[in-house]
């Protein structure tokens, strides 16, 4: 089953949108979301955004409707991003953003972990410990190669300002090229190098996390859907500005195991805080809007910031 309006044509779905969201008329049953299966047994990503959605579709339900969340199958990010475009096998998914994408589908712009993930921290192979000690400048960076996966966002905009990136299609081979010395250094989101490490800590003993520098890229993940999809963008957008608008998704950074041992925030003020410019990013995005991102200051990073303009 697919996410449908079961009761209205297709010619009169603006209307009924209208009527479903701002009326309190139940005119129509959200029966099935589809999202793919966890990237791996580790993703617990997968479950925060899964929850994140239901708390958004929970915000605007009216009396009577019930929403299913299905997963589907194991995708990597390229063939998700195409089988969204195609609008036959997912409904929705979450993504790292770019001009491109939010061509190709419809983007409900509201950062799901307020731009965390844009403030990176590496995982580094024990033996490296001395050359990233000795990373002082942007420069050191780019004498590193970074793991990235091939179809991520973030791998054009390392590229772009000049740093060297080795790539995979699949997300659990980065950690085993990190193993191999095969790349140098995996920027992860800011919540996500401690837990990933803990949760591979018998595959990768080798592995190690580096704390001296923060990269740092404005980046979010948005929930995505297909072009086509205008009800459930809407309603989507609709729920999840009101979490944020309620402190709501704060709450469930502070409490999920994806992001709650961030909080409270660190006080990074001695950190090598090295800031990239991300060209991907729409123009028209406020990355300066408290409500929905996570800025410098709340890490007490003011100045000097080092930047690769």
């Amino acid at each position: 089953m697919t996410f449908k309006i079961v009761s209205c044509k297709k010619t009169y779905q603006s209307l009924i949108l209208y009527i479903f969201l701002f009326s309190g008329i139940a005119q129509s049953q959200v029966e099935e979301l589809r999202i793919p299966l966890p990237r791996s047994e580790y993703d617990i990503s997968h479950d925060y955004h899964k929850q994140l959605l239901l708390l958004a579709l929970k915000q605007t339900e009216q009396p009577g409707q019930a929403t299913q969340i299905k997963t589907t199958v194991s995708l990597s990010q390229g063939r998700a991003i195409k089988e969204l475009i195609k609008g036959d096998m997912l409904d929705v998914y979450w993504l790292g953003t770019s001009k491109q994408l939010e061509s190709d589908l419809l983007a409900i712009k509201v950062p799901t972990t307020r731009g965390l993930i844009g403030y990176r921290k590496f995982i580094i192979h024990k033996d490296s410990l001395d050359r990233f000690n000795n990373v002082k400048s942007f420069f050191d960076l780019q004498k590193l190669s970074a793991c990235q996966g091939t179809n991520w966002p973030d791998t054009e905009i390392l590229k772009a300002s000049g740093l060297e990136v080795t790539t995979t299609t699949i997300y659990e081979n980065i950690f085993k090229m990190l193993d191999l010395k095969r790349c140098d250094y995996f920027p992860r989101g800011y919540h996500d190098a401690q837990t990933e490490l803990k949760l591979r800590r018998n595959l990768y003993p080798n592995l190690i996390s580096f704390e001296q520098v923060m990269l740092h890229y404005p980046f979010a993940v948005y929930f995505f859907t297909n072009k086509n999809n205008h009800e459930l963008a809407a309603r989507l957008e609709l729920g999840l500005k009101q979490l944020a608008d309620n402190g709501s998704i704060v709450k469930l950074m502070q409490s999920h195991p994806l992001t709650e041992n961030v909080y409270p925030l660190k006080n990074e003020m001695g950190t090598l805080f090295l800031d990239i410019p991300n060209p991907l990013l729409s123009d028209n995005t406020d990355v300066n809007d408290p409500k929905l991102w996570i800025l410098p200051t709340d890490f007490n990073i003011y100045y000097p910031v080092v930047k690769n303009h």
